[in-house]
């Protein structure tokens, strides 16, 4: 008894206390908010945080119908007092008194507020003086507005959302409070008084009841007309028929939390509890496109070759470098491993155009003739087997030979041994190059097996090695995050792309006119039926013993590389090569970015490139191809693969 009569006095001898608080001490007493992460459209990929779910919503973004919802709902008076109501706290104690314990709070906003903030749910008379002298001290630090912004950012609102407006993306699928009905504002209102005891999804119609009754405090209050009421109770809960989860984690949100942090755009420590607003270069509805395409080739060649462990991925940026799409795996549900960029495979045949680039570069032409004879060398190895020396024989994809072939038809056809022909003439250059192209590191072991792209990579390197095959030998760092805004709207960071001129336009273009011919009626052949709408340009890979399967090649609008194989390394099938197995899903994708991103015509255009093709100057004689080969051994040291390693191809 005299611990109420405590509390009364407490109450009744408290003066309204109004001044205006510093930011500062607002900004102390907010909470912490997730990261919300949009797509190039501005739809939300999803979300970084941990623990609460809370999403900022400063006053201004606050519509006055959600305010005056809760103002009806929770303290009527609010505007009127300062901070302790007299009138509701003589209410909850005469409750008190009467049942002989504390149970009903007749606490105002500004109380709840301070609850919230400094102390704990267990309701005492001790909390109650505790939470009365907190409030008083908010009253005289803080706004009536910023009040109401805080206690809406901090207040839970069920189903694991905190704050007014996760609880609108959660319940309604809204990401800004201003598109909330008059009804879903006085539901949130209402679901204050007790998350899970109203929980819409749970308890339907305990949630329309407490709705209604607030809607009509509104219209008892003066804050709506009997119009928008009539209206309002007519209206379902919520369009959603389960709660709208906040997304966490993806092959995107992965890729785009991996640059965040590398590059220190975000600190690590703010990234989940920071508030801010991450624009990246995502398209959602092509990476979900590419999602689906993607897993089912997967699981039409796993069913057909029974393969449990056969994974997939895939990549895209468009022409300045922003990432549209990127897929680690067949389901992420399944496995979250980032196969476009986290992990380092062969990557067979994408290799060669390297070596063609240099040629070019140095003055070959397409028109050029190389030899396309066996080649046997002896290594320093001896095989456990037999106890013998071991000997290199690198093979092509058919197993057969010819005395020469033209420089176009060896790279249109993906001809092994002509390749490596080619490249007796040049490899220190060519080992420059796979370098400037950021394809191997400069402290990288280099063997004749690197010609036929033996050496770890990604897709995420291969794209942005392609990309300079698109811009004329200006090459384009891969980046997915565009611009930065914190908790309070201010932009922090703004990307922008890497730019790296990597080779003279003129080679480039000799090189993309031969690649157009690989799709046209080479080893991609299987996707020709795009060149009829669009120019495409790309090569195919294809690792030793199928064990790995490429398409890699772009447009006018993008740069894409697709990737099958399996997590074990072991051999898919017999046959599985980058143009029957790679290249059908890059197509299908191909055609719905060219539908979203209007793809062209190359410029120069093919004919007129090939037209001014320069003449041939070099012919096949044994005796150079003993020197050049003895050279390149010399250059490069012995092959580091045995006969099996590079007999079944590193071709296709």
């Amino acid at each position: 008894m005299l611990r109420i009569i405590a509390l009364l006095t407490a109450v009744l001898f408290t003066l309204p206390q109004w001044a205006r608080a510093s930011e500062s001490y607002k900004e102390k007493l907010l909470p912490r908010f997730a990261t919300t992460v949009l797509d190039r459209n501005g739809k939300v990929l999803g979300f970084f945080y941990k623990d609460k779910f809370r999403l900022y919503a400063p006053y201004s973004q606050i519509p006055k119908k959600l305010i005056y919802a809760v103002i009806s709902a929770e303290d009527e008076r609010f505007f009127k007092h300062g901070g302790i109501d007299p009138l509701g706290i003589l209410r909850a104690a005469i409750t008190d008194l009467s049942r002989g314990k504390v149970v009903q709070g007749g606490s105002t906003i500004t109380q709840q507020l301070a609850k919230m903030i400094y102390l704990s749910p267990k309701r005492t008379i001790e909390r109650k003086l505790k939470e009365i002298e907190l409030a008083r001290k908010l009253e005289k630090k803080l706004t009536k507005q910023e009040i109401l912004e805080l206690y809406l950012n901090y207040v839970y609102l069920s189903n694991g959302a905190y704050g007014v407006k996760a609880a609108s993306w959660v319940l309604f699928g809204k990401r800004n409070l201003k598109d909330l009905t008059l009804a879903q504002a006085a539901l949130l209102a209402g679901i204050i008084r007790g998350p899970e005891f109203y929980n819409p999804f749970t308890h339907p119609q305990r949630a329309l009841k407490r709705r209604n009754y607030v809607l009509k405090r509104m219209l008892e209050n003066g804050y709506i007309t009997k119009a928008q009421y009539e209206r309002a109770i007519k209206e379902p809960l919520t369009p959603l028929k389960e709660p709208n989860k906040p997304k966490t984690a993806g092959y995107a949100l992965d890729f785009i939390k991996f640059e965040l942090l590398k590059k220190h755009i975000i600190p690590p420590n703010r990234l989940y509890t920071g508030g801010y607003t991450v624009y990246t270069s995502i398209d959602s509805e092509i990476q979900n496109y590419a999602q689906k395409v993607l897993k089912k080739y997967r699981d039409w060649y796993a069913k057909r070759h029974k393969l449990k462990d056969l994974q997939c991925a895939g990549m895209a940026i468009d022409k300045k470098g922003r990432v549209i799409f990127i897929v680690g795996g067949s389901d992420y549900a399944e496995t979250k491993l980032n196969r476009a960029f986290q992990t380092l495979r062969p990557i067979g045949s994408t290799a060669k155009p390297f070596t063609y680039l240099t040629a070019f570069q140095n003055g070959w032409s397409p028109l050029d003739f190389v030899s396309n004879l066996p080649i046997e060398k002896p290594m320093d190895k001896i095989d456990p087997r037999t106890g013998k020396r071991m000997w290199w024989k690198p093979q092509n994809y058919e197993h057969t030979f010819t005395p020469f072939v033209t420089v176009r038809d060896a790279l249109i056809h993906s001809i092994n041994v002509a390749t490596l022909h080619l490249a007796m003439h040049f490899p220190g250059k060519i080992r420059k190059n796979l370098i400037k192209f950021e394809m191997i590191s400069p402290k990288a072991p280099f063997d004749l097996s690197y010609i036929l792209g033996s050496f770890p990579s990604n897709l995420y390197r291969i794209v942005r090695a392609y990309s300079a095959f698109q811009n004329n030998g200006i090459m384009r760092e891969p980046y997915v995050v565009l611009k930065v805004k914190n908790l309070h709207g201010r932009t922090v960071y703004v990307g922008f792309p890497k730019l790296k001129k990597v080779s003279d336009p003129e080679s480039v273009q000799i090189l993309r006119s031969i690649l157009q011919d690989v799709v046209k009626q080479g080893t991609a052949r299987s996707i020709a039926y795009l060149t009829e709408h669009f120019d495409v340009a790309g090569k195919t890979g294809t690792t030793n013993d199928y064990k790995d399967a490429y398409f890699s090649g772009f447009t006018t609008s993008f740069v894409m590389s697709i990737w099958f194989g399996r997590d074990s390394y072991k051999k898919m099938w017999p046959g599985a090569a980058g143009g029957g197995v790679a290249a059908p899903p890059w197509g299908k994708i191909a055609l719905k970015l060219c539908d979203k991103y209007k793809c062209g015509r190359f410029v120069p255009p093919y004919s007129e490139i090939v037209a001014n093709y320069p003449p041939p100057t070099h012919f096949p004689e044994k005796e150079m191809e003993e020197i050049y080969y003895d050279q390149l051994i010399n250059s490069l040291g012995e092959p580091q693969s045995d006969n099996e390693t590079l007999s079944e191809s590193l071709g296709g």
